[in-house]
């Protein structure tokens, strides 16, 4: 009996030990792939220090009934954030907002001046000169002076999926300057995909196809990396909901790069087209309680592409998406990130039925 008290004890423990060990073989690799990765990533992480010089611009009649303005200092913004190199000649990839105050709400404020100074891991500092960047997309492409920089490697933000773990690599409220500059790591998973804001209407700013995480993010993260675990970008860490914990969003690493290409093309990004008609709101259906939009006029000669449309078509959604306004076509076409030359589908009630027509959106 004692024999078999014996036996039994010994698998006992034998089935514990493999179940420790089993969790420490977890533990041990999860802890491996985020140093690897840290270490991998954090050499291209920089901290972005910005000073933006805002006037006031003030409107007054003169005797003679004309309109003149002038412009007097108002205020000196100072702010921190993060970024990463993305060459090895000193592009760098961060949030708009990180170099540029949104003013869209303040139509009697300018920036007048900006500074941006970039530290890199170890406390050099750089003047970096502004490429470009987007207050819609919320990017913003910088470049410093030299060459032989430290960069991280690029993602396919496409490839990502729930549950993946996520490092978010960057200066959170300017810790790196306690740091000896190297930049602060939080780690957690990937808690959702594609998640969808629709348009900041009072900033502009898109905030569609978000890539959701629970690493934690801070004030001064914005513009920083996400990382996977093999130490490659998969988003660029952009803001958190403020009334809860752990939810924080990022831009997808591949939306970033189209848009970084365009601004080091063109420096700016052109969403201005033309539709090519005239439209109003009008209510349609049996009870009238469809809203929809009555184009009173085609203009054939416009350079949007436009035959398949009529006078009289009822326009009631722009590529599967329902519409009401000239507004929302707007806005879908935002989250489309479409450009002049692209063509779209519309949905048109025409004599009683719905048809989907093609049309390619003019130059302005």
């Amino acid at each position: 009996m004692k024999i078999k008290i014996l036996f039994i004890l010994i698998f006992f423990l034998m089935g514990c030990t493999k179940e420790v060990e089993k969790d420490f073989q977890i533990s041990f690799s999860k802890s491996t792939a985020i140093s690897n990765a840290i270490e991998l990533a954090s050499p291209g992480v920089v901290g972005i220090y910005t000073s933006q010089e805002i006037i006031k611009l003030y409107k007054f009649k003169t005797r003679r009934g004309n309109v003149k303005t002038f412009a007097r200092p108002w205020n000196t913004i100072k702010s921190n954030g993060s970024g990463f190199i993305i060459s090895k000649d000193g592009y760098i990839l961060t949030n708009a907002h990180n170099v540029r105050e949104n003013l869209m709400r303040r139509e009697d404020l300018m920036v007048n001046d900006t500074s941006v100074t970039v530290v890199v891991p170890g406390g050099e500092a750089y003047s970096a000169s502004i490429v470009g960047l987007d207050q819609i997309s919320d990017i913003a492409l910088l470049k410093i002076d030299g060459e032989n920089f430290n960069y991280c490697n690029l993602g396919d933000s496409d490839e990502v999926k729930v549950g993946e773990w996520a490092i978010a690599l960057g200066n959170p409220r300017n810790l790196i300057s306690n740091a000896q500059y190297q930049p602060i790591a939080s780690a957690g998973i990937i808690s959702a995909i594609n998640a969808d804001f629709s348009v900041d209407l009072m900033t502009g700013t898109l905030l569609d196809n978000m890539i959701q995480t629970d690493a934690s993010l801070n004030l001064g993260n914005s513009g920083g990396p996400l990382i996977d675990s093999n130490g490659d970008v998969i988003g660029i860490n952009t803001f958190i909901k403020n009334d809860s914990q752990n939810l924080g969003f990022a831009i997808p690493i591949n939306f970033a790069k189209k848009i970084a290409n365009e601004l080091k093309l063109k420096g700016a990004i052109d969403r201005r087209f033309s539709y090519g008609f005239n439209a109003r709101q009008y209510l349609y259906g049996n009870e009238k309680d469809q809203i929809g939009l009555f184009i009173d006029k085609v203009d054939y000669n416009d350079t949007a592409i436009n035959e398949e449309l009529f006078r009289g078509d009822i326009i009631v959604a722009v590529e599967g998406y329902k519409i009401e306004s000239l507004e929302e076509i707007k806005i879908v076409l935002i989250k489309l990130d479409v450009r002049s030359g692209d063509e779209i589908e519309l949905t048109v009630l025409r004599e009683d039925s719905f048809k989907n027509v093609k049309m390619t959106l003019g130059e302005i």
